[in-house]
């Protein structure tokens, strides 16, 4: 399976062409300055006051005015957000570009580098469509291309360091999107497996496949228990990047459920179909792995994922069956749709044993409960480690991929103490607190001195309306975050 590419082209500078629109961005207090004379009674009559978002089209002069609402209540997440539009309307343009001209007042209150990378991380996820299946023939267009004019030409070197990060990062930003938003059976375990021996193959990483002969003799129960119910076989997946210089390993693990029915405990029909999403996890911890070995950032890291269908046919686990995980601990499933966890769970023991981590952190479509908490604007993090949390939340500043810590109390897992085994997989009694006892249980699974974090992404990584940098659909959500977090524990 290919990994796609966006074919618009970006660079730093200013249009040579006559083909492209000027796309010139203004606070509400330069409003009046830039356009009083030439249209000073559409501007008296507020046809355009610069409201955030609002547009004023200057034809003659191929120039489209954008509304930056006002200087100081401006925050960078509504900046970028205005763009992802623009990357959509290019795509529908024949032939014509776009000249984005940044004043001095937009890169002295920005990152110059965060603008530009960030923008054209907008501009490359709205510009590639995810709804590939659709049939529906659309007229082939010439796709224009797109300057990013800075008015400071100091700042340029800057500008095209951001740019050289978002062309690698956008890539596979949009492969996660991509295999997230295929349906089930467009996107099996197996062709998880393929993407991953695309990806290794393209960055030169080494990659390690576990079909079900191997879970069963290494003993990975919880994968297993998991796939029974499915005619598709489960699998663990581990690709790594080692670079001659690293001096820290990290590990990153994903939850790979390409469909979850919620097995025996099936889930209500009504937003079922979402569940192609459960995989994100995954999608996100092999494309991340791509991205970081393309910049060549200095770290050594591991990216394994488990994947699976759960399924309720009558092999299926059962509530109040146990299984055993590779790491010897007895688990009392009492809910079957609790089944993310026992993947990871093997995952987790087997990658804390065989690699042995500095940091390890673990990406899941989780809990519904993290929705109820967080909505779809952050992720949870919960963690047992101060340098690991620091360094999460620098990341999550950098790659506005938004993160929120929730506290991993041990009193919150009492409950999932079992009566028959050494574990169940759900707290009962509707006492509430689903995300963090799930994290609890994960823990029991993480080798005790490996710096590990759960970051729980089931509002995060896919959404109806877009916000901030996330756009609207499968989000790609974890490929920032985790590249500029390798960045952050490589310098540790």
């Amino acid at each position: 399976m290919k990994i796609e590419t966006s074919a618009l082209q970006i660079q730093i500078g200013s249009s040579k062409h006559a083909n492209h629109y000027k796309l010139v961005p203004l606070f509400q207090e330069e409003v009046k300055e830039t356009l009083g004379k030439r249209f000073g009674s559409q501007i008296e009559a507020k046809v355009f006051a610069g409201d955030v978002g609002q547009e004023f089209k200057d034809e003659s002069e191929k120039i489209i005015y954008l509304g930056l609402g006002e200087k100081e209540k401006l925050q960078f997440r509504k900046f970028i957000s205005l763009f992802f539009k623009f990357g959509e309307r290019i795509l529908k343009w024949d032939g014509m570009g776009l000249e984005i001209q940044i004043s001095k007042s937009i890169s002295k209150k920005f990152s110059t580098d965060k603008i530009a990378y960030q923008i054209a991380n907008a501009l490359f996820i709205g510009n590639y469509p995810v709804s590939v299946l659709q049939t529906k023939k659309k007229d082939k267009k010439e796709l224009g291309s797109v300057f990013i004019h800075f008015a400071d030409k100091s700042v340029e070197e800057i500008a095209n360091h951001g740019l050289s990060k978002a062309k690698i990062v956008a890539k596979h930003v949009n492969g996660a999107r991509h295999i997230a938003h295929l349906p089930a059976n467009y996107f099996t375990p197996d062709d998880f497996v393929s993407r991953a021996k695309e990806i290794a193959k393209e960055q030169k990483l080494t990659v390690k496949v576990w079909d079900e002969p191997q879970l069963k003799k290494e003993g990975l129960g919880g994968i297993l228990a998991v796939a029974k119910g499915s005619e598709l076989k489960g699998k663990m997946v581990v690709l790594e990047y080692k670079p001659a210089k690293a001096k820290k390993k990290f590990a990153i693990v994903g939850k790979g459920l390409t469909f979850d029915t919620g097995g025996i405990s099936l889930k209500p029909p009504g937003e079922m179909h979402e569940m192609k999403y459960d995989m994100c996890g995954a999608a996100a911890t092999i494309h991340a792995i791509g991205a970081i070995a393309a910049l060549k950032l200095p770290i050594h890291v591991v990216a394994a994922i488990g994947v699976a269908e759960n399924m309720p046919d009558g092999k299926a686990i059962k509530p109040g069956d146990v299984y055993t995980a590779y790491n010897g601990t007895t688990v009392e499933v009492q809910n079957t749709d609790a089944e993310g966890r026992l993947v990871l769970g093997d995952v987790l023991s087997y990658i804390s044993k065989n690699y042995k981590p500095d940091y390890m952190v673990d990406l899941a479509t989780l809990t519904g409960a993290v929705i109820m908490a967080l909505g779809h604007e952050a992720a949870a993090i919960l963690t047992n480690s101060s340098p690991l949390r620091d360094a999460l939340n620098k990341a999550s500043n950098e790659s506005d991929d938004r993160v929120w810590e929730l506290p991993l109390w041990e009193e919150y897992g009492e409950d999932l103490k079992s009566d028959i085994a050494d574990l169940k997989n759900i707290t009962g009694g509707g006492k509430g607190a689903g995300t963090i006892s799930a994290a609890i249980f994960l823990s029991k699974f993480v080798t005790e001195g490996i710096e590990w974090a759960h970051i729980d992404i089931a509002g995060a990584a896919w959404r109806k309306k877009s916000s901030g940098t996330q756009t609207n659909g499968p989000t790609g959500y974890g490929v920032r975050l985790l590249v500029d977090l390798a960045k952050e524990l490589a310098g540790k």
